[in-house]
């Protein structure tokens, strides 16, 4: 069943990418309004969305609340955007969501992101949640989850990407998503740019909101890889200090974050030799993926088996790559808008890469290395499935 619900959705990405908020309310109204019925908080920005989501509702679960969460995009299967207290959400309910409401989907040309946040929080009301967590997609201003109003609002790290829909320049990426800020609500913010700060605060001001910007202080033993989920944390655990109508513990803090399971982030997949899945795919998490990688202690030889999408530039951190990293693989998923391998090579002129074509064989060729080995696969979310299935690993358990 689970092919003929993903094809239906993926059938509406000839829809295309549909930024606006007008679309979104018509669904939304015809669901009967569910956003209005559930406590929500949105998280925007570049980088770290999902993983602070994941430990905002992972926090609030051992706090013993029903939690909504929804990200994007998945790693493997579509449910995976959808939870609650970590478990997907089932076939037949996205079925029972389509049959009801397909006629009205068609009628608007509802896009595939549209139809996903109306279905998650059609879910949650349906299924009475304590509150919701949600991710937004692209931008902020004209995101579909903008539209749902939610109380709390908290910028994780904003920085270049997205640019053919954004824009190609800091300030204007920041400008659509300082435009979640729609009515008075609580903001927060990682330390952000000088450019991207003015730009958060002059959209806040409007609304009478004094954005609280969070250092990175928070050290609580923590299950995700690296230095950068350490803002992520502190922003997680700023926002359940503003929650005042839960009840939440220290405990329930600590238990939330050390037990956390977020698929894809430098996530260890396999021993001997030691893999991990990153969905890395901009400068700015490549760079946290080097700072990472930088201080392995790693008696062989380091690999980065890389994949990436159009529309994705890493040129400016290429001299970090190259500089640890002793052997580059570079693959293609088998997905629309992939960047051809003999392309991404051209990024690494001057630098010595071998091209593997096939992702699958690329991937599968990462077992083969030496014990002492490390390698890193990184580039897309969509290596998700391949890794899955070589691997026989699910990242529906979080």
């Amino acid at each position: 069943m689970i092919n003929d619900l993903t094809n239906y959705f993926y059938s509406l990405e000839s829809h295309g990418i549909k930024l606006g908020l007008s679309r979104t309310h018509k669904i939304l109204e015809v669901c009967d309004n569910p956003h209005t019925k559930i406590d929500s908080i949105q998280v925007i920005g570049t980088n770290g969305k999902g993983s602070t989501c994941a430990m905002i509702a992972n926090i609030l679960k051992h706090a013993g609340y029903k939690v909504g969460l929804y990200t994007s995009p998945h790693l493997n299967k579509l449910n995976e955007r959808i939870r609650i207290n970590g478990q997907c959400i089932d076939d037949n309910s996205i079925l029972s969501f389509i049959k009801k409401y397909d006629p009205y989907i068609r009628e608007f040309s509802i896009s595939f992101f549209e139809v996903m946040t109306a279905l998650a929080t059609w879910y949650f009301d349906k299924n009475k949640v304590d509150i919701s967590i949600l991710e937004t997609g692209l931008g902020g201003r004209l995101d579909s989850v903008s539209a749902c109003n939610s109380k709390i609002l908290i910028f994780t790290e904003i920085s270049l990407d997205h640019q053919h829909i954004l824009g190609h320049s800091i300030e204007k990426i920041a400008q659509e998503k300082a435009g979640a800020i729609q009515k008075k609500s609580i903001c927060l913010s990682a330390i952000q740019q000088d450019i991207v700060t003015d730009i958060l605060n002059q959209q806040a001001e409007q609304f009478n909101i004094k954005i609280e910007y969070i250092k990175s202080t928070e050290n609580h033993p923590i299950s995700l890889n690296g230095k950068h989920q350490l803002i992520n944390q502190t922003l997680a655990v700023a926002c359940i200090k503003h929650l005042k109508n839960l009840s939440v513990h220290n405990s329930d803090i600590r238990l939330g974050l050390s037990n956390l399971k977020w698929p894809g982030r430098v996530q260890k997949i396999f021993s001997k030799p030691s893999i991990f899945f990153d969905v890395a795919h901009n400068e700015t998490s490549f760079l946290s993926l080097y700072n990472f990688v930088k201080n392995f202690n790693v008696k062989g030889k380091l690999i980065l088996i890389l994949a990436l999408q159009k529309n994705k530039n890493i040129s400016s951190i290429i001299k970090y790559l190259v500089k640890i990293f002793n052997i580059i693989i570079l693959t293609q998923t088998n997905t629309r808008n992939y960047l051809p391998a003999k392309e991404l090579q051209q990024v690494f002129r001057g630098h010595k890469t071998t091209i593997i074509k096939d992702p699958y064989v690329a991937v599968e060729k990462s077992k083969q290395y030496n014990q002492d080995d490390c390698v890193m696969i990184a580039g897309s979310h969509y290596l998700g499935p391949m890794i899955s299935n070589i691997f026989k690993i699910s990242f529906e358990k979080i």
